[in-house]
């Protein structure tokens, strides 16, 4: 049988009448998917090419896709119908609770990270680190990743890589930039908020990675700051925020 999420490839959407924007789930694209006795978790459609799990094998059916969890790195096989695309529900689905809430609000907090990394990915050049981009050994049809500031190995398709760079607007960022220094004192929070935000926010974070050395020695030596112990309590304030989740900012 053939893998219906490798390659891009198209599964229809059945029923409930869901507005996909590919007109159905392909490969990466970020969902929720409703599992038994759990709330409506995160996740993103997967390939079988890619994983050695034998039970995600025996699974697979014509019809349904697979979708990798975020949080605890678990698979599971859905009909697209079980699915809703993770953008248009992310405000109502981020602030579910219940009995699972500390391990969802992780997944939440995973899955807030991959929009982060898609985002920078778009800055990412093999110009500047030629071993970025690598060919995945388990499947010609998609590359290994390594985005600064995330984990490596990001799995991705020729297909996401140029989205991504197609996503990025120089203008569209610009006046963002411009109306949030302007006109809006929260904009860290709001941006928080939203998918679009999140992605706005990686966006300059990775820009200024691109183009700025992380250790501004010029900046240290005019306050009288220690470079090092700076750049490790950012690092250290950003894995906290990731931690505590978009639950927090949607209070």
């Amino acid at each position: 049988m053939s893998d219906p999420a490798a390659g891009g490839a198209m599964v229809p959407a059945a029923g409930r009448g869901i507005a996909w924007a590919n007109g159905g789930p392909r490969f990466g694209d970020m969902v929720w998917a409703k599992v038994k006795s759990h709330p409506w978790w995160p996740g993103h459609i997967y390939s079988v090419s890619l994983t050695d799990d034998e039970e995600v094998h025996r699974g697979h059916r014509d019809g349904l896709v697979l979708v990798a969890f975020f949080g605890d790195s678990s698979y599971g096989w859905f009909d697209p119908s079980e699915l809703v695309p993770f953008e248009d529900h992310f405000t109502e689905k981020a602030a579910q609770g219940g009995s699972s809430r500390s391990s969802f609000a992780a997944a939440v907090a995973e899955a807030v990270d991959e929009v982060a990394r898609r985002s920078a990915l778009a800055l990412l050049c093999p110009c500047d680190n030629p071993d970025a981009f690598r060919p995945h050994p388990s499947d010609g049809n998609f590359f290994l990743v390594d985005v600064p500031a995330f984990d490596t190995d990001a799995d991705y398709q020729l297909d996401q890589i140029r989205a991504a760079r197609q996503r990025f607007v120089p203008r569209k960022a610009l006046n963002y930039l411009l109306d949030a220094a302007v006109t809006q004192r929260d904009a860290p929070e709001k941006a928080a908020r939203t998918v679009p935000g999140m992605e706005m926010a990686a966006l300059f974070l990775a820009y200024r990675r691109a183009v700025f050395s992380p250790i501004d020695n010029t900046y240290a030596q005019a306050f009288g700051v220690d470079p090092e112990l700076a750049l490790a309590a950012e690092q250290k304030a950003a894995a906290e925020r990731a931690q505590r989740g978009p639950q927090e900012a949607l209070r």
